[in-house]
């Protein structure tokens, strides 16, 4: 079958129309004349792959990585990248209008370095193949390298690749994924396996090419796809990586969360600390591991973050703690019940919620704080959260950022001023 991209579906793929059906066609740009094979049919829609592309975009590139065909890593590396940036502009501005009628000029993505920007990686492996799933299976592609990961990341892969070739099948069979968390070249290696095994052998190969290295056995024997579960034991080396950022000194682990894009991060959250009124008192919620609210503490009277992870609470009271910071108070606890308490001092909220946004119940309840500040990885539940807001706000500043260049994914930056009373 033959058609004409016309628009861009959520993930990047081309839409085109035959005979008033619509096809999601993946590696497909607009404007471009394309064959395609349908991969999964349904009554009004169906998906679909570009087989021949008659009339290329001049947006289109050849992909610089050997496996984008096959790996389910990256949907975007066909595209120019300042043309990336536009599709991401695009996909916010379309996702509020769809959802909130809210049409907005969407200002330009703010663009990240398109590759070696990650400093986390999980790669997965069956004995045979080591690297990532291929797209929509759970088939691994085998590669030698990722061009989004950093150097250190690399150059560590390639140390595994070798060591589980010294080991019999036994243990590789033992082996399910090996994760890597590599910052100012110190490195926190995670062999997540079904059963426990003498590994040294393989700290001392990566202690011969890393001075700061830290080796972590998981015992995971789960069957799902969760990665981090189970008994963690530290082999030997360093256990946490230490980070200078915003004046702050603190650390992260092998398991606790970090944004993968160090440098998109540092520009949201300047940003954010731009939006904030100084002598204001500020309340960020699902504040993770604390940065964020000790860069806010730096500006504001007062600043308490509410986070209901504990092992991340623990990370926050270690950041304020070692960084000497009093005017921030951390808060374990679920944010929809700890904010009640807080909504008659608050001047500004952070919001920064995992892909699920953070639903009716607590929007309907911050409505009335003067300026919300909303962080989101998801421009659908970012859109469903707004339109419980659009009433009572305007939308003073929005801005997309590039946390995931080459892939679909793209961070929000939303400040709301209170323009009206609650009823």
């Amino acid at each position: 079958m033959r058609t004409k991209i016309i628009d861009y579906g959520m993930n990047g793929e081309g839409i085109g129309k035959v005979d008033g059906k619509t096809y999601f066609i993946s590696n497909a740009l607009i404007g471009e004349d394309v064959e395609f094979k349908i991969i999964l049919d349904k009554q009004n829609y169906a998906f679909a792959s570009s087989s021949e592309i008659y009339q290329p975009s001049p947006e289109r590139t050849s992909p610089p990585c050997p496996y984008f065909y096959e790996c389910g890593g990256c949907s975007l590396q066909h595209m120019k990248y300042p043309h990336q940036l536009d599709f991401k502009s695009l996909l916010v501005k379309k996702t509020l209008k769809k959802i909130t009628d809210i049409d907005l000029d969407v200002s330009s993505t703010y663009p990240s370095k398109q590759f070696k920007y990650r400093n986390k990686a999980s790669f997965n492996t069956n004995g045979t193949n080591v690297g990532f799933f291929k797209k929509e299976s759970n088939d691994i592609v085998n590669i030698d390298y990722c061009m989004l990961m950093n150097d250190d990341i690399n150059q560590l892969f390639a140390i595994f690749k070798t060591y589980l070739s010294t080991l019999d099948k036994d243990k590789v069979s033992l082996i399910k994924h090996l994760v890597v968390r590599a910052i100012d070249h110190q490195i926190l290696v995670g062999l997540v396996i079904k059963r426990d095994f003498e590994c040294t052998d393989f700290y001392s190969q990566l202690k011969n090419t890393f001075s700061k290295i830290g080796l972590y056995k998981i015992i995971n024997n789960r069957r799902d796809s969760v990665v981090l579960s189970g008994k963690t034991i530290h082999v030997s080396g360093i256990k946490e990586i230490c980070i200078n950022n915003f004046n702050l000194t603190y650390s992260v682990d092998l398991l606790g969360f970090h944004q993968t894009n160090i440098e998109i991060q540092n520009s949201i959250y300047q940003k954010v600390l731009e939006l904030i009124d100084p002598d204001s008192i500020v309340v960020n919620g699902f504040s993770g591991e604390g940065l964020l609210s000790g860069i806010l503490a730096s500006k504001a009277r007062h600043v308490y973050g509410i986070e209901i992870s504990p092992s991340s609470h623990k990370s926050a009271e270690k950041l304020k703690r070692e960084n000497h910071i009093v005017n921030l108070k951390n808060i374990l606890g679920d944010f929809n019940i700890m904010i009640d308490s807080l909504l008659n001092q608050v001047d500004s909220l952070i919001l920064d919620p995992s892909k699920k946004g953070c639903g009716k119940e607590i929007m309907n309840k911050i409505i009335g704080i003067k300026n919300i500040i909303y962080i989101s990885c998801n421009p659908i539940a970012l859109a469903k959260d707004l339109r419980f807001l659009t009433k009572y706000y305007i939308i003073d500043y929005m801005k997309p950022f590039d946390m995931f260049p080459n892939t679909n994914s793209v961070e929000t930056l939303i400040h709301l001023k209170l323009k009206k009373e609650k009823q």
